[in-house]
């Protein structure tokens, strides 16, 4: 016998969801317009205020339609950071696991050493300028535990904006919040900071000398002794 599921029944404001979002695809509505009155969409649409009201809302929560106080809701264009905040409840449940914190580790690890080598490819001296900014202020915070945290996000976020790509940001910065917890616990290791710094300045010299096979390997070297030192930290 096939397994097939009951159709569901869609609600009203879903509908008019649907239909506002297709208006957008088809171009009949684009970024920054007007939409019409809620008055004028009850009559359009031939239903009620409170279907209209869901139906800006969910879009409002797709990032697709942005709502101010006392003024009619306008076309939006969702960018990186409304992608993963939508994940973020979802990725926080995935990494209360072991498997999971393990899957996010070897997820970051490969994206940034694609980052790394692309930065050592294409970094302009601007660009290496703004690493080496980053790598100097990470050397000055040794000393400081909250300040080095911050200053070791900036110099692999410094990485990132080497691509020019939104999506590449967003996801660097989600992925630095979902790990939060395994950065306390290997950054509290017997000279973790300094070997971290350490890992960091090799970083930075493959790709000021544009060399891309160095600054993969060497960034996946650093990952993979950050992950190492939180499982033998965890494991205590």
């Amino acid at each position: 016998m096939l397994d097939i599921q009951p159709i569901r029944r869609r609600r009203i404001y879903e509908d008019v969801a649907q239909r506002l979002q297709q208006m957008m695809l088809d171009g009949a509505l684009a970024e920054g317009d007007v939409l019409p009155s809620e008055r004028d969409l009850m009559e359009q649409f031939q239903v009620g205020r409170p279907a209209i009201r869901e139906a800006l809302m969910s879009l409002q929560k797709a990032g697709l339609v942005s709502i101010t106080n006392g003024e009619r809701a306008r076309v939006a264009r969702p960018d990186a950071q409304h992608f993963i905040h939508e994940l973020s409840t979802s990725v926080r449940s995935y990494i209360a696991n072991p498997e999971g914190v393990r899957h996010f580790q070897n997820a970051r690890m490969h994206l940034e050493m694609a980052l790394a080598r692309h930065a050592a490819r294409e970094a302009t001296e601007a660009d290496i300028a703004r690493i080496g900014g980053a790598l100097a202020r990470n050397k000055r915070d040794l000393s400081d535990m909250d300040a080095f945290e911050k200053s070791d996000i900036a110099f692999h976020y410094e990485i990132v904006l080497v691509a020019n790509n939104p999506l590449f940001n967003g996801v660097h910065q989600a992925v630095v919040q979902w790990l939060s917890e395994q950065r306390n616990v290997s950054l509290k290791v017997t000279r973790a900071k300094q070997k971290a710094f350490t890992f960091h300045e090799r970083i930075y010299e493959a790709i000021a000398a544009h060399d891309p096979d160095a600054a993969e390997a060497t960034m996946r070297e650093h990952l993979e002794s950050v992950a190492s030192l939180y499982w033998q930290s965890a494991r205590r």
